[in-house]
């Protein structure tokens, strides 16, 4: 591996070289169609921006015939990275800001996860240690307004187990009761998930800034363009996106559908 190549980098090559050399060779958009995920996702993996959830990355392996080598490179090179400076410049951001938008199609907004569903998700304690104290936010005096556009895909995503999966989605419900909080789900059959291309937030206070992640890690934007950008993104997806109502009651249904797994 090049000396100035991360370890998310690496780990989108071996994925993009896995791809290319199946035989008859796969494109992104015949791999994103096995897993229902748009080839720009696939993309975003590749080039190293973002990287799949534990069981997603298993079903990718699957196909792709890896035998636990993209795992193994995100749990000891992607995971075992020390922390970007990035983390703090967000987290100063999500402490100022009034409004946070945030748009998921791959896992639950970090700040609406449980410690067990961050804990399958991240695999590191300080990394969980981190993304608790992240939700602080939601609880202090006077707390952002949070709005969350989740894909439907995250809410039937097995991320820790079925009891994991109940509890996660429980505390969803708990979430949306409180007047800050606005979940909306994007149903699987909206033609607007052929345009994901990956997660991000907004923090909108005194000033503004984005930030583009993955499960283990991200990056700031902070130019009006970039910001602009991704507002104008957040509003299109919003478009498509069930109603608050609409939303919890999907919620609570595949709560229970999770609840009768256990």
């Amino acid at each position: 591996m090049s000396a100035r190549m991360t370890g998310r980098e690496f780990f989108g090559r071996r994925l993009r070289i896995a791809r290319e050399q199946q035989v008859p060779k796969m494109s992104r958009r015949a791999l994103g169609e096995r897993i229902c995920l748009s080839d720009s996702a696939i993309a975003a993996w590749e080039s190293g921006r973002n990287i799949p959830d534990p069981e997603t990355l298993e079903n990718v392996e699957r196909i792709l015939g890896t035998g636990g080598l993209l795992e193994d490179i995100a749990e000891n090179i992607v995971t075992g990275e020390k922390p970007q400076e990035y983390m703090g410049r967000w987290a100063q951001a999500e402490a100022r800001a009034t409004l946070l938008l945030r748009f998921s199609f791959d896992v639950f907004p970090g700040l609406l996860q449980i410690e067990e569903y961050a804990r399958a998700i991240l695999r590191d304690d300080e990394q969980v240690n981190t993304r608790m104290a992240r939700q602080k936010v939601m609880v202090k005096e006077n707390p952002p307004v949070l709005v969350a556009l989740i894909d439907e895909s995250v809410l039937h995503r097995n991320v820790g187990g079925p009891s994991v999966m109940a509890d996660q989605l429980d505390h969803l419900e708990e979430m949306a009761l409180h007047d800050h909080v606005i979940i909306q789900v994007i149903k699987l059959s909206s033609a607007v998930g052929a345009q994901f291309s990956g997660t991000f937030s907004l923090a909108i206070g005194e000033s503004e800034a984005g930030y583009i992640d993955d499960a283990l890690s991200g990056d700031v934007v902070e130019t009006p363009d970039e910001v602009s950008r991704l507002r104008r993104m957040f509003e299109m997806l919003r478009k498509h996106a069930l109603s608050e109502e609409a939303s919890l009651r999907l919620i609570r249904e595949v709560a229970e559908a999770w609840k009768a797994k256990v």
